[in-house]
Parts: structure tokens; C-alpha cells; sequence
């Protein structure tokens, strides 16, 4: 069994799909540090990004791992970046500055990186229209599809009042397993909530699809966003 979390491959994958369904217990992620450190320099390109993000959702930092030299060793493949690669990479930059780190991207990775971050193609769901035309009819103003200072773009701004605005996120099957956050999900909320300093709330498409009246939806946005 330790032969096979030697080999790149299998500890990228393994993290990459902890982190994927939220399993991002802080003894495991650490304890992989110090192996992807030795073996840093064996990586490939989208074992190296799926690393990344994998730490990034886990929230787990490790200043052995995590330094000048990790920060160097992305440097190096940067011309071999899928899109998929940049924008996980962008997301661990964003990371970084959750911790307040210093590490940083080169500039031309970064610009790269924040690109494909914020052209990743989106589209509104029957659900989000629905949810949206629920917040205008209690009265409240809002923008669609805002794009945020960290990238990220959420379904909706909606001004509460005294200058306060709330991110409303509506969240379908895809955000979920089992009815629980995916890791995607989870870095969206938590690096909205501390980078772009706004409160995000959520309507899971359950919770949604349990309303059977206009009056039962509109009371719930208003408990919800109030």
C-alpha cells in the first residue's frame, strides 16, 4: 500500500478525489506533504495543478511544501498549462492570499491563470431563473452573473439595503453529493466570502423544489436573504 502512494500519478488522483467529494481531513493532506515535496520535480503539469487544487480546497498549508521553490516549480511548466490546469492554479494563487503568503505566480502565469479562470463559458439554469425572478417579485434589487474582484462569478448581487450586498448562489444537483458540497462548491463559498468580503447565501435545488406555492418561495428567499 505505501508503494502505491509513491507514484505521482496515484497520490495526484487520490487528492485530487478527497478534495473532490470534500474528504479534506488535515492529517492526511499533511502527511502527503512531505512526499510530494521530494517528488516535486516528477510531477507533470496537470499532476501538479490537480495538487494545488486539491491542497486549496483542503485549506491545509504546509510551509514545507508550499514555498519559493513550489512556487518555482509551476514556473517551469507554465508553457504546458492545459486551460483546466490554469484555472485550478488560479484558484491556489487566490489561496495564497487567503493565508496572507508572499508566494507568489510570475506575473505572465498569473495573468495567464486568471484568464482562463474568468472565460470558463456559464450558462442560467431554469432553476437560477426561477430563483431570480422570486428575489425581484419580494422587491429586492439585484445584478446577474457578477463578476467578482477574485474571478469568480456568482448567479447573483442582491442589495439588502445601508450599502450591505449578499451573493446568492443557486446550487443544482451539480454542486453536490449526497447533498453535500463538492469541493468546487466549497473553495467557490469560502474564497468569495474572504477575498471578494461579501456573505454568500445558497439555495440548494432540494430546498427550492420543496416550495409548492409563489408565497412559500417568496418567504423563504426573504428568511434567507434578510
Amino acid at each position: 500500500r505505501k508503494g502505491r502512494f509513491t507514484d505521482t500519478t496515484n497520490i495526484a488522483t487520490f487528492l485530487w478525489a478527497c478534495a473532490t467529494v470534500g474528504y479534506t481531513i488535515e492529517r492526511l493532506f499533511s502527511g502527503f506533504a512531505l512526499i510530494i515535496s521530494s517528488k516535486l520535480d516528477e510531477f507533470s503539469d496537470q499532476q501538479i495543478s490537480n495538487v494545488s487544487w486539491a491542497y486549496s480546497v483542503a485549506n491545509v498549508m504546509s510551509e514545507g511544501l508550499f514555498n519559493k521553490g513550489y512556487a518555482g516549480a509551476l514556473a517551469s511548466k507554465e508553457k504546458h498549462f492545459s486551460k483546466e490546469g490554469l484555472t485550478q492554479l488560479h484558484q491556489w494563487q487566490l489561496w495564497q492570499q487567503e493565508l496572507g503568503s508572499e508566494i507568489e505566480l510570475p506575473l505572465s502565469l498569473r495573468k495567464k491563470c486568471r484568464h482562463a479562470f474568468i472565460s470558463t463559458s456559464y450558462s442560467e439554469s431554469k432553476l437560477q431563473n426561477d430563483v431570480v425572478g422570486g428575489v425581484r417579485a419580494i422587491g429586492l434589487d439585484l445584478d446577474e452573473e457578477v463578476l467578482l474582484g477574485s474571478g469568480y462569478r456568482i448567479d447573483a448581487v442582491v442589495k439588502v439595503g445601508h450599502g450591505k450586498k449578499v451573493a446568492v448562489e443557486v446550487d443544482g444537483p451539480s454542486h453536490y453529493i449526497h447533498r453535500r458540497p463538492t469541493g468546487s462548491t466549497i473553495l467557490k463559498r469560502r474564497q468569495v466570502t474572504r477575498l471578494d468580503l461579501i456573505e454568500v447565501v445558497t439555495v440548494p435545488y432540494w430546498e427550492w423544489g420543496e416550495l409548492k406555492s409563489t408565497k412559500m418561495k417568496q418567504l423563504y428567499l426573504r428568511e434567507k436573504i434578510d
